[in-house]
């Protein structure tokens, strides 16, 4: 959701934005949709957690572009693969292990890839995207007593944060900054009765829309907030400050 909506927006501000995703159907779906704005835009095919396919992927992008700009970390989970276990206690390692993988191993490994090239350009910006459940703990009385949020999503979220300042230092010397986006959750089509509760959390007392987050995205992509890195953006309609 999140994802669809910075590649529109990026288009659409004269960018070229380049998407990755191992999902064929998603890829086939944005392509048709986005091309009724701009043809200034390509999808690779690729899985993030496969280090040969990313690297041939990132030479692909790098031979045909001469450049890359920005990179935009934002791997996703399957809610249906996230909620899948309903309990701590009963998590599988199964599960730990393949969130684990794409939330953070797939970040590692195209960011690896990416920074090489921008190494060489002597410049680069990176955005990890993680969530203002990467400053707090989830509020399990939000969800279905056999329907909690899983431990794997809390632990990426954090961990992106880390990951992201980590970058920062030891990209410096590089001119490659490197900055986190902490969204609060958006609204799309939840329940009546998950919106009530979520919404007394927020200070403005709704989730947030899905265009909430489009100022911030432009803002790190461009020369406007060249002097920040390190930094984590809070957006979240006030939740992390109660």
């Amino acid at each position: 959701l999140l994802g669809s909506r910075m590649v529109q927006t990026i288009q659409k501000h004269g960018g070229i934005p380049i998407v990755l995703d191992n999902d064929q159907k998603k890829i086939d779906k944005l392509k048709k949709n986005l091309k009724k704005i701009s043809h200034s835009l390509a999808f690779y095919k690729v899985d993030i957690t496969k280090k040969n396919q990313v690297k041939n992927t990132i030479n692909k992008i790098y031979k045909n572009f001469k450049k890359i700009d920005c990179l935009i970390n934002n791997a996703g989970f399957n809610p249906k693969m996230s909620f899948k276990s309903n309990k701590f206690e009963n998590f599988s390692l199964e599960q730990w292990n393949k969130e684990i993988q794409i939330g953070l191993t797939g970040s590692l490994i195209v960011t690896q890839e990416v920074v090489k090239k921008m190494i060489n350009q002597k410049n680069g910006n990176i955005i990890n995207i993680s969530s203002d459940l990467g400053i707090i703990a989830p509020n399990q009385y939000l969800y279905e007593k056999n329907n909690k949020k899983p431990v794997s999503y809390s632990v990426v979220k954090h961990g992106v944060i880390g990951f992201s300042k980590y970058l920062a230092t030891y990209l410096a010397e590089y001119n490659i900054r490197s900055n986190t986006l902490c969204p609060g959750g958006i609204s799309n089509n939840q329940p009546k009765k998950f919106l009530n509760k979520i919404r007394k959390l927020i200070p403005l007392n709704r989730m947030a829309k899905i265009n909430d987050y489009d100022g911030i995205i432009l803002y790190l992509c461009s020369d406007y907030s060249s002097y920040m890195t390190g930094s984590t953006i809070v957006c979240d309609g006030g939740r992390t400050s109660w």
